[in-house]
């Protein structure tokens, strides 16, 4: 079952580098490829789902009838060490750069003490339609920069 953590609980279990949200689990056998480790696809879910409650926790409503709404631009990974069956982990993430209407949401997932893999997601505001690009609301900078340690461009 998937446990939520803020900047205090991931410090305090020694997790370096300023995380603002994690996301503890175990790997399930549904993860898995014909490898038997973690399928490449699989990573992409779990940083979208850490994405997706950060923005929920900053106020962000996923709606139709939304003015503004974040969309993804590009997403990266690196894979540093594969994960197995059955081991548990943390999906980290944080906001680590921001421009006037996109910004960059930064993962990494932890286990046994170590970084096995890392990703980022750029993301850009756009109008209800999707056609024009929006400036990053204040309140959302703010929180961002604060929070965060975000870096403006």
């Amino acid at each position: 079952m998937t446990k939520v953590l803020d900047k205090a609980k991931i410090e305090a279990l020694g997790i370096e580098g300023g995380w603002t949200l994690g996301l503890a689990d175990v790997v399930k056998y549904s993860d898995l490829d014909t490898y038997n480790h973690v399928n490449n696809k699989i990573y992409h879910t779990w940083f979208e789902n850490a994405r997706v409650l950060y923005l929920e926790m900053l106020g962000i409503v996923f709606s139709q009838a939304s003015e503004i709404k974040p969309v993804v631009r590009s997403a990266n990974i690196t894979y540093d060490a594969p994960m197995y069956n059955a081991e548990e982990y943390i999906t980290l993430a944080r906001v680590s750069r921001l421009g006037r209407t996109s910004f960059v949401v930064e993962y990494a997932v932890w286990c046994d003490g170590t970084v096995r893999v890392t990703g980022d997601t750029t993301l850009v505001m756009v109008n209800q339609t999707a056609t024009e690009s929006r400036p990053v609301p204040d309140d959302l900078r703010e929180i961002m920069i604060t929070r965060d340690g975000a870096k403006t461009s």
